[in-house]
């Protein structure tokens, strides 16, 4: 009787933990939608509740938090390197905690759940709120609660701590506000906007079979290198320029390096720097085209980028593949990503 009555005391626990973990998530749609709509199915599920423990297990990298709501539920946060914290307030036992993590993750049905946390808020305010999840092209969350209004006041930056100037739509962003509408959605002014590192959601557009062809126009007229190297730049790549950093967003990228091609143009492994700022890479086969994020596209061994809607432009160079590694020139990042490039002692850096 005694290991029957234990059994069930375990599987009445996970039964618990399993229904804050989702009665959490509910909560973060505003009450009115709540009552008309049903709840679509979210990116992202959150737990709320007080700091029991915090250890660090031997022979792990992550941090274990331990949390516990009113309900007496408990969830056990794997924290890492990764997890973005919205808050400076240390994470210690007797703090509040919201900790966020992805929805389609799978779990051991062991109590209590141990996921990664994507997003911890410590000792937030009792007048401020979180939320994660993906934007559209409107900045209305996908669950449909919330409706971003950007002002010049909001703190916007990527999970490094960088700021961010680059496009919020069909990003995972998490964000820290204030008062809402009590509208359909909410519209809030945020204080804080930290766009995750992840791949972005579908493109705001597509462009057609006949505009991506057009990248390989033979009419367009190839222009001279955007950026200006001095004498000194020059010696310095020619003599050593396969060992200089790349430096994305503050972020050195180990390999590949960049090289300096036959005419003196820099080029860049177009992945490795994209995606160290953020962005992400992604090759259509049928096409023979490459998107750079959600408006950038750009044909091999053909001299023509096209950003958005816009007529493809020329650089000097066309894109190669070396070593099965696709390289752009310098100056895609400038002039079509609108990065700011510079280049300093044994560093080419990059910040977008």
């Amino acid at each position: 009787m005694k290991r029957k009555s234990a059994i069930s005391a375990i599987a009445m626990a996970i039964a618990m933990a399993i229904a804050a973990t989702i009665a959490g998530a509910i909560a973060a749609v505003p009450m009115h939608a709540q009552s008309i709509f049903p709840a679509p199915a979210p990116n992202y599920l959150s737990f709320m509740g007080t700091i029991k423990e915090v250890s660090e297990p031997p022979g792990q990298d992550a941090t274990t938090i331990l949390v516990e709501n009113k309900e007496g539920a408990q969830v056990a946060f794997q924290v890492d390197g990764s997890t973005v914290r919205l808050t400076d307030v240390k994470a210690e036992a007797g703090a509040s905690l919201t900790g966020f993590y992805d929805a389609k993750t799978s779990m051991l049905t062991i109590y209590p759940p141990r996921p990664h946390a994507d997003v911890i808020a410590v000792g937030l305010p009792e007048d401020k709120s979180v939320k994660v999840d993906i934007f559209n092209t409107d900045l209305i969350s996908e669950d449909g609660a919330l409706k971003l209004n950007i002002s010049p006041d909001t703190q916007i930056f990527l999970a490094d701590g960088a700021k961010f100037d680059g496009e919020l739509t069909g990003r995972r962003l998490a964000v820290l506000y204030g008062i809402a509408t009590l509208s359909l959605p909410g519209v809030t002014t945020p204080d804080k906007i930290i766009a995750l590192f992840e791949k972005p959601a579908t493109p705001i557009y597509t462009l057609t079979d006949e505009e991506k062809a057009s990248l390989g126009s033979e009419s367009i007229t190839a222009l001279p290198p955007l950026y200006t190297l001095t004498e000194e730049d020059q010696k310095m790549l020619a003599q050593d320029a396969q060992g200089m950093n790349i430096v994305a967003n503050g972020k050195t990228i180990e390999a590949p390096k960049p090289y300096l091609n036959e005419v003196g143009v820099i080029m860049l492994p177009v992945r490795a720097a994209a995606e160290a700022m953020g962005l992400t890479v992604e090759w259509f086969p049928d096409t023979q085209t490459i998107q750079v994020g959600q408006s950038a596209f750009f044909s091999l061994d053909k001299d023509a980028y096209a950003m958005n809607r816009m007529a493809p432009k020329p650089l000097g160079t066309a894109p190669v593949l070396k070593d099965g590694i696709t390289f752009v020139p310098l100056d895609f990042f400038q002039t079509i990503l609108k990065a700011s490039v510079s280049i300093s002692s044994g560093n080419i850096e990059l910040q977008i």
